[in-house]
């Protein structure tokens, strides 16, 4: 895997970490409806992304009917589960127990993609088997560590999301089965986008990964307006972003969607779906650097070895992936070796025979 893909997983990442900072900046104590914030993200993702995928990719791919009920699945489990479950995953409980549940991504990618084959299981008695699945382990470790040190720290008060601030606080449990359900969602779309799409031979987006994100997010948005349908008769729902709210929400159109999902699926063409989830734990570690730089928040001792860990876990897997990239081509190299010699073999054992008379060759002019 190229250095390219890791600094554009790194990149991705300090997106997303940054935009909790600049979402506590500017929109703290807003009453932005969470659904309604949602449909407009991704409505005005869509026509982002499409146009970065004219201008890198060269065109504008319009799905086929074959190609929509992958695209619809794509777009729910990324964008419409993913968002919907996460925002009532803090609805029901608060956005620090939602943070705790975004580390599990990984595991779950991890758990899902060898079910479903789309990656081998790990040797466990090779050194880089057991160095990805520690290092995973590690980073999530870390990123869980560095959540519940902000949880006990007194510039990171337990309370309700800026967005949901006047929401009923209902079930812990059912709150914690959504975010269970939204860390599987993520991990799901990268595993089901790397089977059907980039290692599918006939898959008509296969060199496309900025076109196919951009379709997923219109399915998303479809189906996060045809739950926006609940609030028809609620037309105040849609009048309260202020101008902080707006702020936050360029910023989730163009970095935290665009810029952050075409990053990730250009990575997962070319990268695992484990390596590319991997990253996620980067996210606590980034908003937590961010938030000491410009919210003047301290880092708790908890926080300071949750980085750590996290920079060790990534390490480990980044070694890992390399190690069986160099194995893979060693045993290619071995492989394309032993045909060649058994052709040389037989063209030799050909000639052999027709010098001692065992076969004979009859030219065209003698019949």
């Amino acid at each position: 895997m190229s250095p390219r893909v890791w600094c554009a997983l790194v990149v991705a990442q300090l997106g997303f970490g940054a935009y909790g900072v600049i979402v506590t900046v500017f929109a703290k104590n807003s009453k932005a409806d969470p659904l309604v914030f949602c449909l407009v993200r991704d409505a005005g993702a869509f026509p982002v992304m499409l146009l970065a995928a004219f201008v890198v990719e060269g065109k504008i791919s319009m799905p086929s009917l074959r190609s929509i009920p992958l695209l619809m699945v794509l777009g729910a489990t990324g964008m419409f589960s993913g968002q919907l479950l996460f925002l009532l995953g803090i609805y029901l409980t608060n956005a620090n127990v939602a943070a705790m549940f975004q580390p599990s991504v990984p595991v779950w990618s991890t758990l899902v993609a060898m079910l479903t084959g789309v990656e081998p299981m790990p040797m466990l008695s090779k050194a880089h088997g057991l160095a990805k699945i520690l290092g995973i382990t590690v980073a999530v470790t870390g990123a869980v560590t560095m959540t519940l040190g902000k949880v006990g720290d007194e510039d990171h008060p337990i309370e309700e999301s800026w967005f949901v601030s006047d929401s009923f606080v209902g079930s812990q449990f059912l709150g914690c089965i959504c975010l269970l359900g939204q860390s599987a969602s993520v991990a799901l779309y990268y595993v089901i986008q790397k089977k059907y799409i980039f290692n599918h031979s006939y898959s008509a987006w296969k060199n496309q990964p900025m076109a196919v994100t951009a379709w997923s997010y219109f399915f998303g948005a479809f189906f996060m307006a045809l739950s926006c349908l609940a609030f028809i008769n609620q037309p105040e729902r849609f009048k309260i972003f202020s101008k902080g709210v707006i702020f936050c929400l360029v910023y989730a159109i163009f970095i935290t969607s665009a810029l952050c999902y075409l990053l990730l699926s250009w990575c997962n063409m070319h990268a695992p779906p484990t390596v590319v989830t991997a990253s996620w734990p980067l996210q606590s570690l980034f908003c937590a650097i961010l938030s000491f730089v410009f919210l003047h928040t301290s880092l708790q001792w908890l926080e300071f070895f949750g980085g750590v860990f996290i920079v060790s876990g990534l390490a480990g897997v980044l070694w890992s992936n390399y190690t069986e990239e160099q194995e893979r081509t060693m045993q290619l190299d071995e492989k394309n070796a032993r045909v060649k010699k058994t052709s040389s073999q037989q063209d030799w054992n050909f000639s052999l025979a027709v010098s001692e008379g065992y076969v004979i060759v009859q030219d065209s002019d003698d019949e």
